[in-house]
């Protein structure tokens, strides 16, 4: 039995408890990559549907929608002890609130992009979702910003494939033994362009969206990583529309917009006070190419922060409330603009239903060395 046949049979074993709904299939990881036999039985990637830590959901049910938020970080690195560093009784109590109020300002689905080994806690994230109403996505991937200080060590030396194939297993199966799936796949990488590293995760990120669907999300603060990440996607047969960007608050507008020529999607996120004229500007000149159906909008930001002594009490993030701060302030400014009732809808709306809905994109092979950059 060679390394990665051990690995399915090892984590298969293992699974149990996250397949409570069905008795996990006899599969080999040469169904996953090498083209698999034709008998095997895969498990049901709800294609056409949105993956929330609910379960499916059908996307004309996720309403307005915040794309790219971060409820609960925590920054002391993959190294530091303990998964959860906080007493999620009184976090709950915190962002509940919050939450609910959201869903009363009529947002009806959040994205939430904490990656493993950065506060991701899926089943605090299940019981919000729950207890507001609110449907809420959550990742799979890694995080190589900051220098990887969010990665495991294991990183450096398991192979593309097998970093692939455990992003694969959580959104077939679940993450952990928690039974709950992903709705995206997100990988943080550093300004500058891509290293070693993030590349090696951004391709395992690409052949996780071949076997499972899952749109791909990149954060980076610059879009020079972000270009060179789309001419990987292009060598690995994806098509643009499986990538949303999100960050973006090093770029300019010019930068933005030829990344939307390219045909990915944009997360507006850092949407705030001081620079929302910025992007209503870049929102005007996206409308005028015919390029509205790339953006979506979000605070990209962490709202909650874990105390660096490691206090069981969270640390706020700027001002309450801040998370309405785009629906009832930022989208007024976009219909005194001039944006019409349909096309906010299809910002807040619509664009995030084709993003997040679940299917391969492959890109069509004779276009696929349009965007190659090396």
């Amino acid at each position: 039995m060679n390394r990665r046949a051990f690995l399915w049979a090892a984590s298969a074993a293992t699974l149990g408890a996250a397949a409570k709904c069905a008795a996990l299939p006899a599969v080999s990881l040469n169904s996953i990559f090498g083209g698999g036999s034709k008998g095997a039985a895969l498990p049901d990637l709800c294609t056409g549907k949105v993956m929330s830590v609910c379960g499916p959901v059908n996307p004309s049910r996720l309403g307005v929608t915040l794309s790219d938020e971060f409820l609960v970080c925590d920054f002391s690195g993959a190294n530091a002890p303990g998964a959860i560093r906080y007493d999620m009784e009184k976090a709950f109590e915190q962002i509940l609130p919050e939450l609910v109020s959201l869903k009363t300002a009529g947002c009806e689905t959040l994205v939430e992009s904490t990656p493993a080994y950065m506060g991701r806690n899926v089943k605090f994230l299940q019981r919000l979702s729950k207890a507001s109403g609110l449907n809420i996505l959550t990742n799979t991937g890694y995080s190589a910003q900051e220098g990887g200080r969010y990665l495991p060590a294991s990183v450096e030396t398991e192979q593309m494939e097998d970093i692939a194939f455990g992003w694969i297993r959580e959104a077939w199966y679940g993450i952990g033994e928690s039974g709950i799936r992903p709705g995206v796949i997100r990988i943080g990488i550093d300004n500058g362009g891509l290293t070693a590293t993030a590349g090696k995760l951004f391709q395992a990120a690409c052949r996780a969206h071949l076997e499972t669907g899952l749109p791909i999300l990149v954060q980076s603060a610059d879009g020079l990583g972000v270009a060179e990440a789309l001419s990987l996607m292009r060598k690995e047969g994806l098509e643009a529309a499986a990538l949303i960007w999100a960050g973006g608050s090093e770029a300019d507008n010019r930068e933005r917009l030829e990344l939307a020529r390219m045909g990915i999607a944009l997360s507006l996120g850092a949407i705030t006070r001081e620079r929302s004229k910025e992007y209503a500007q870049l929102l005007e000149q996206l409308k005028k190419e015919d390029l509205l159906d790339r953006a979506l909008l979000a605070h990209g930001m962490s709202h909650y922060r874990v105390a660096e002594s490691g206090a069981e009490e969270l640390r706020r993030v700027g001002a309450k409330g801040e998370y309405l701060w785009i629906l009832k302030e930022f989208l007024s400014q976009l219909s005194e603009a001039g944006f019409s009732r349909s096309e906010v809808s299809r910002i807040t709306e619509k664009n995030p239903r084709e993003a997040f809905e679940i299917g391969v994109r492959k890109a069509e092979s004779k276009s696929r060395k349009k965007y190659l950059l090396f």
